[in-house]
């Protein structure tokens, strides 16, 4: 009964934000950084929120601190979605709520370890904030990421509630409906990816938290290892190249198949989606988790330098990349 409820409950917020954003003329409107050519709505990705929201109402406020700092990013989020904020202020925010969000599962490690903990989990937060680029790519990654999180908890070890899951897989369904097309009807906007990002690392902490023993700390990052090496490998190739990696750009792998080589919004999603399906499979079947996620992310290094090698010899990248 709870899913049904949720369900329905979930389909009529996102319909009535749809309702709002055309009323209030809530849109993307396209730029020279743009993978779109038309104005699209803005901020459906707030159901992620909303979800979370319903959950922790129907069940007694459930994990509150992750709540608080949840709420706390998607407002400032939505707020930043609407009128840009200043940088400061969004970057303040970021690093409050993942240190509040995560205070119960960390107040008790060093001072030094949470300012390391606190600062890598904003940098992975804002490498899950790049998926919103193109259609279907924050759906498909999320729905494998979060699926296969799922799977674990149903099938290998119980980590967090079933049902929180769930109903954070159903809001990506709801918004797949009508982002993973190839003229997409909304985008998520950054309270939407920033929103899954935090979800996505909770669950990660909460999973390594009931598998203290098995050394996999580290590890578990292979969940999301092919949208985090595309982050740190453009970060890093705009760094060496002597560009301000603040900067924004639309020079990630899956920006340049889609701009420069003309690949289909959608098989590009639906390639890195399946890449990581695999890989997360392959995680799930070893033995020696740490060595295999190495070989992985080595495999991705290679393949991602051999990408832009060929298309750098062969014209198919802006003069300025």
């Amino acid at each position: 009964m709870y899913y049904a409820i949720a369900t329905v409950t979930i389909i009529v917020l996102e319909l009535i934000y749809f309702f709002l954003a055309k009323k209030f003329h809530i849109v993307d409107r396209p730029n020279e950084r743009s993978s779109h050519h038309r104005a699209v709505l803005l901020g459906a990705g707030i159901i992620f929120y909303l979800a979370i929201l319903f959950y922790s109402l129907t069940h007694g406020m459930a994990y509150p601190y992750f709540l608080i700092g949840l709420s706390a990013l998607a407002i400032v989020s939505y707020v930043d979605d609407l009128h840009p904020l200043p940088s400061w202020l969004r970057l303040f925010t970021q690093l409050a709520a993942v240190a509040f969000s995560f205070w119960a599962d960390i107040y008790t490690i060093e001072i030094w370890q949470l300012i390391l903990f606190v600062i890598v989990f904003v940098g992975i937060l804002n490498i899950y904030n790049f998926m919103d680029g193109i259609n279907g790519m924050l759906a498909a990654y999320s729905l494998v990421v979060v699926g296969t999180f799922a799977y674990i908890d149903l099938m290998v070890l119980e980590f967090v509630d079933i049902e929180f899951i769930l109903t954070v897989l159903i809001a990506i369904l709801v918004f797949g409906f009508f982002n993973f097309r190839t003229k997409a009807r909304c985008f998520s906007g950054d309270v939407g990816s920033i929103t899954m990002g935090l979800i996505v690392l909770f669950l990660l902490v909460r999973f390594v938290k009931a598998t203290p023993e098995s050394g996999i700390s580290v590890s578990c990052l292979c969940f999301i290892l092919v949208f985090l090496a595309d982050g740190l490998l453009t970060i890093a190739k705009r760094f060496l190249s002597g560009r301000n990696i603040l900067e924004a750009h639309r020079e990630h792998a899956y920006e340049t198949m889609v701009n420069e080589l003309k690949i289909p919004h959608l098989y590009v999603s639906g390639g890195y989606a399946l890449l990581q399906l695999l890989i997360n499979i392959g995680y799930l079947l070893v033995d020696d988790k740490n060595l295999y996620t190495l070989i992985a992310a080595f495999t991705l290094v290679i393949a991602y330098g051999l990408f832009f090698f060929f298309c750098n010899r062969n014209g198919k990248l802006p003069q300025q990349q």
